[in-house]
């Protein structure tokens, strides 16, 4: 086994840096005996010294530049600090097959289903209409109960990606809830809490089904827009559709058409296409829509988590064990 001393190069925001917190900085600091890990808070920084880099783990505003992904480079392994690749999987990168890409959505997956639930049970239970009554100190129950709130014990879930975070949401709806569970998977089967998996050709049968939609999805090139139109026309217009993934998924005027003509329930959307969202979006001011600002992963326990899969797989590449959370390059996840 060798005994030459790894170089892991880290990039990130400063804001990411207080996210995680100083203790979980130092343990990944010294995640190994022989790896030397250096943080570094500015792409400019991160530029000059990823060459000397064995491995980076990087937020997506840390670039790469062309001759570290030759094969004669020493950089062997990139880990992304997100669930989701996209914005890192430039076309460079997809061809460097000798660097192996792992991205975090093992410890980040029950996060973002716990995330999903909330916008769920906030939608259903009509929770921006309470909030408004206890802003302008209104106690009123009439004119939000019926038919502004809707049960989800025994309703119908369809899932559009059952990877961590849809397989994570699957459990809950499933052992929490009662729910049907319906699932679109392009690679996995015979998960215990799907009661029935669909194909992509069979999205609009799903959808007319589903009480809730949950978008769960990598975002790639076939997912773009896999919300449109046509799909949102399939939907019940008691549904509600939850997007917790990569806001490109969705047309998002497609999503503004449908919900100002009633055409399906409401949205509860940690994402949209440009973030922040812009301020004149109609979706700041619909009703039936809630918006978080990208923040599903978000958790007391989010730090611990993260950094703890990281220090794991930076002692697997050590020790010549296999990566967690490998993403295929040509799949995009």
């Amino acid at each position: 086994m060798s005994t030459r001393h790894l170089f892991v190069l880290v990039g990130m925001p400063s804001s990411m840096r207080d996210l995680l917190g100083e203790g979980q900085l130092r343990k990944l600091a010294h995640a190994h005996p022989r790896v030397q890990v250096e943080m570094v808070y500015e792409p400019a920084q991160f530029a000059t010294r990823i060459s000397h880099a064995d491995v980076a783990i990087v937020q997506a505003r840390f670039r790469f530049p062309p001759d570290v992904l030759r094969p004669d480079a020493r950089l062997r392994w990139i880990q992304v600090v997100t669930a989701g690749v996209n914005q890192v999987l430039t076309p460079e990168l997809v061809t460097a097959d000798h660097v192996t890409i792992t991205s975090s959505k093992g410890p980040l997956a029950p996060l973002m289903a716990e995330h999903a639930v909330m916008l769920m049970l906030a939608l259903a239970r009509n929770l921006p209409g309470y909030l408004h009554s206890q802003a302008h100190h209104v106690w009123s129950r009439q004119d939000y109960v019926i038919p502004f709130m809707m049960q989800l014990f025994r309703k119908t879930i369809a899932i559009l990606g059952v990877g961590g975070v849809g397989g994570h949401l699957a459990q809950i709806c499933k052992s929490g809830f009662g729910m049907q569970v319906l699932g679109m998977a392009r690679t996995s089967r015979g998960h215990p809490h799907i009661d029935r998996y669909f194909q992509r050709s069979e999205l609009p049968t799903a959808l007319a089904e589903a009480d809730v939609v949950a978008l769960c999805l990598p975002l790639t090139p076939e997912t773009v827009h896999i919300i449109d139109a046509d799909t949102l026309a399939s939907m019940k217009p008691t549904a509600y559709l939850i997007n917790v993934a990569r806001g490109e998924l969705v047309d998002e005027e497609a999503l503004i058409h449908a919900l100002q003509r009633g055409r399906i329930a409401g949205a509860g959307l940690d994402t949209t296409t440009v973030e922040p969202l812009p301020e004149e979006s109609p979706l700041w001011t619909l009703p039936q829509v809630i918006i978080t600002p990208h923040v599903a992963p978000g958790t007391d326990g989010m730090g611990k988590d993260v950094v703890d899969f990281w220090c794991e797989n930076i002692r697997r590449f050590a020790e010549h064990e296999p990566l967690l959370g490998v993403v295929d390059r040509h799949t995009g996840y």
